[in-house]
């Protein structure tokens, strides 16, 4: 089932994809942090789950999404990408059904763009939450983006938000990627010479706990570990790297 209107709010500074492969008890406060956004924002909602739960939480979230799909999909990549797809605003970002935007993110985003016209991306900290929605940490792998991204992640998924047309610009996001596809973008945006303005202040909370993708530490995501950067930092680093994320997995978030 498809809903919405395409690319119709074109007022909206942001485009927001939030994919959901299945329910999780802080998707009614990930959307809430979305309907809490005092800055223009397009919504993506894109339901793999089939769980009437998340159904009914998008419907009590008060949300007008831009795009609503409900059914199976080829992962949380491809997601992503239709999302995008279906809005028009000129900055992209996703969110995932465990992961909350801090209150008053975006604007202090788009005052970010607006002070740096060629910023192609701008990023900030996360804290860490628990199940309740409790803080209990802090990201302290974040840091600018530099040479070091060739080797380690060291951006915030959540807390980054790039230009449209620096995503284009590089092919948009690998959809066959299942763990390492921010990440990759990432690196395909810096490799390409676009701008990238760190906020030093936590622009979204990320849980972390049983279940979430960073602590997965399966063969499939050391492989897209070890091919990434191998490609861009050669076969030492990638065993490093891999090495690395096996036995820190949270610091690869």
């Amino acid at each position: 089932m498809t809903t919405g209107t395409d690319m119709t709010d074109i007022a909206a500074r942001f485009a927001i994809a939030m994919p959901v492969g299945a329910w999780h008890p802080l998707l009614p406060a990930a959307l809430d942090s979305l309907a809490c956004q005092d800055a223009g924002v397009e919504i993506a909602f894109l339901d793999a789950s089939g769980d009437p739960r998340v159904a009914a939480a998008a419907d009590a979230s008060g949300l007008d999404f831009t795009y609503r799909r409900t059914g199976p999909d080829a992962g949380q990549s491809a997601a992503i990408a239709e999302g995008w797809a279906h809005m028009g605003a000129p900055v992209l970002g996703w969110l995932n059904a465990d992961d909350l935007l801090a209150p008053g993110a975006l604007t202090t985003v788009a005052q970010a763009f607006d002070a740096d016209p060629d910023a192609g991306v701008v990023h900030g900290g996360s804290h860490f939450i628990d199940e309740t929605g409790r803080i209990v940490g802090s990201h302290d792998h974040a840091a600018e983006a530099g040479p070091l991204l060739y080797r380690s992640n060291l951006i915030s998924q959540p807390s980054c938000f790039v230009r449209r047309a620096c995503v284009e610009a590089v092919g948009g996001i690998d959809p066959s990627l299942v763990y390492t596809m921010d990440w990759e973008l990432w690196v395909r945006l810096y490799a390409a010479g676009v701008r990238f303005r760190r906020i030093d202040q936590p622009l979204s909370c990320v849980y972390m706990g049983a279940g979430t993708k960073t602590a997965d530490i399966s063969p499939r995501r050391l492989r897209e570990v070890a091919r990434l950067v191998h490609r861009h930092a050669g076969p030492w680093n990638a065993l490093k790297s891999t090495l690395s994320v096996a036995l820190h997995p949270l610091r690869s978030r």
